[in-house]
C-alpha cells in the first residue's frame, strides 16, 4: 500500500500527465490557431528585441551629441584639449555670452533626448552655467529637472542631487541642502555616498539640527567616517556628546 505522501505525488503526476494529453490534443486539432499563437508570441519577442536594440542606439546617439556639445563648449571658452580645468577668458561679457549659448543648447539636448541618462547630464551642464552666470534660481531648476529625468536609485540621480545641494547652500538654505545631500547618501551605488552622508550631518547642523545632524552621522560605518573631514567629524562627536540622554 502506497504511503499518503507517495499516493499524493502518483495522483500529480497523473493530473500534470492529464493536462498535457489535453494541450496535445487540442493542438492536433487547432494547428492553424497553434500556428498563429507561436507566431504572435515570436513577433513579440523579436518586438522587445528590437525596441531594446533601438533604445542603446538612441542612447548612444544622445551621449555622443551631448559630449560633442561640451567638448565645443570647452574650446569656445580657451581650454586646450585635454585639459582638466576650463579657464576663465579674460573678456567677462565674451564668457558670459558663450555660457549663454551653450545654456540653450544644453537645454535643447536636454530635451530634446527627455528620458535618457544624456538628458540628465545635459540638464546638469545647463545647472552649472546658470550657477556661472549667477543666476541661481534657474541654476536649481535645470538640477531640479536633472533629478526627475534620472532613474531612482541611479548613480546620475545621486549627482545631480549632490549638484543641487551645492546650489542650495550657496543659497543659505543649510536646511534644503541637507536633504539633497541625504538623498544622494541614501543611494547604495553612489561612490562619494558617505561624503554626501556627512555633508548632510554637517548641513543639519548648521540648520540648527543637532539631533537630526548626529542621526545622519551615525549611518556611517566606523571606515566611511574615518574619511568624512575631520573638522565635521570632530563636531559631529561634540554634537553626539551634547544630545546625548543625561549630557
Amino acid at each position: 500500500m502506497a504511503k499518503p505522501d507517495s499516493k499524493q505525488a502518483i495522483e500529480t503526476l497523473h493530473e500534470i500527465e492529464s493536462v498535457f494529453d489535453r494541450m496535445a490534443q487540442w493542438a492536433t486539432a487547432n494547428p492553424i490557431t497553434l500556428l498563429l499563437v507561436i507566431g504572435c508570441l515570436l513577433a513579440t519577442a523579436a518586438g522587445i528585441g528590437g525596441f531594446q536594440a533601438w533604445r542603446a542606439n538612441q542612447e548612444a546617439g544622445a551621449a555622443a551629441e551631448i559630449a560633442e556639445i561640451r567638448t565645443e563648449f570647452r574650446a569656445a571658452m580657451g581650454a586646450p584639449p585635454g585639459a582638466l580645468e576650463i579657464p576663465e577668458p579674460a573678456n567677462a561679457e565674451a564668457a558670459a555670452a558663450t555660457r549663454r549659448e551653450f545654456v540653450t543648447r544644453f537645454q535643447e539636448a536636454a530635451e530634446r533626448h527627455s528620458g535618457s541618462a544624456a538628458s540628465v547630464t545635459a540638464w546638469l551642464e545647463v545647472g552649472r552655467l546658470h550657477d556661472a552666470l549667477g543666476d541661481a534660481e534657474a541654476a536649481m531648476a535645470a538640477e531640479r529637472a536633472a533629478i526627475e529625468e534620472a532613474s531612482a536609485d541611479s548613480v546620475l540621480r545621486a549627482l545631480a542631487q549632490s549638484q543641487l545641494a551645492g546650489s542650495l547652500e550657496r543659497a543659505g538654505d543649510p536646511a534644503g541642502a541637507a536633504e539633497a545631500y541625504l538623498a544622494a547618501g541614501e543611494i547604495e551605488a553612489f561612490p562619494a555616498r558617505a561624503l554626501a552622508l556627512g555633508n548632510a550631518a554637517r548641513c543639519f547642523a548648521d540648520a540648527g539640527l543637532p539631533e537630526r545632524a548626529v542621526e545622519v552621522f551615525g549611518r556611517l560605518s566606523e571606515e566611511d567616517a574615518a574619511r568624512i573631514p575631520p573638522h565635521v567629524a570632530a563636531r559631529m562627536a561634540e554634537l553626539r556628546s551634547r544630545t546625548a540622554p543625561g549630557s
